[in-house]
């Protein structure tokens, strides 16, 4: 059984591409504060200003960006986080919210089995300290997360009062 059609594997695959590449992810968290220009985006990023172009033009593909004409001093593309963009990223955010949810519990039961596999002397501390760092690192911020959530939310606001000033 295909857990998707051959069509939206395909999709899924092309914006899991977008969203692994650290560059294509900081232009993002920089125009979903407000919207940019490539030039400003590379000079921000220091990157060749045909290399923020291409990055965008990818994302454009696939709707997580848009583009407007901006035309003061002079007419220039400036792009922002699309309300489709936003939908995914929000989307992401609450499934690892909950996939972290889920593995903390995992985690914590880990831990307490390593907790008690080290009272009762079953391994040494050295190896405790060793699997209770490694569990430990496994765990993520949840507040963070929730942060990322109430930014892609303000973000999604401020859109939506540029579109109604528009």
């Amino acid at each position: 059984m295909n857990f998707l059609s051959n069509n939206l594997e395909k999709r899924t695959a092309e914006i899991l591409k977008i969203l692994s590449d650290p560059t294509r992810r900081k232009i993002i968290s920089i125009i979903i504060q407000e919207p940019k220009n490539p030039q400003e985006l590379a000079s921000l990023l220091n990157i060749s200003r045909p290399a923020i172009e291409k990055h965008l033009k990818l994302m454009c593909s696939q709707y997580v960006t848009e583009r407007t004409v901006e035309p003061f001093p002079s007419p220039h593309y400036v792009y922002y986080v699309s309300t489709p963009g936003l939908d995914l990223l929000n989307a992401i955010s609450t499934a690892t919210v909950i996939y972290f949810q889920s593995m903390d519990g995992i985690i914590n039961a880990e831990i307490e089995k390593i907790e008690r596999d080290f009272i009762l002397q079953r391994i040494s501390r050295k190896e405790y300290e060793s699997r209770h760092e490694s569990l430990r690192l496994k765990q993520i911020d949840l507040a963070d997360l929730q942060l990322t959530r109430i930014w892609i939310e303000e973000a999604k606001q401020m859109i939506a009062k540029h579109e109604r000033d528009s």
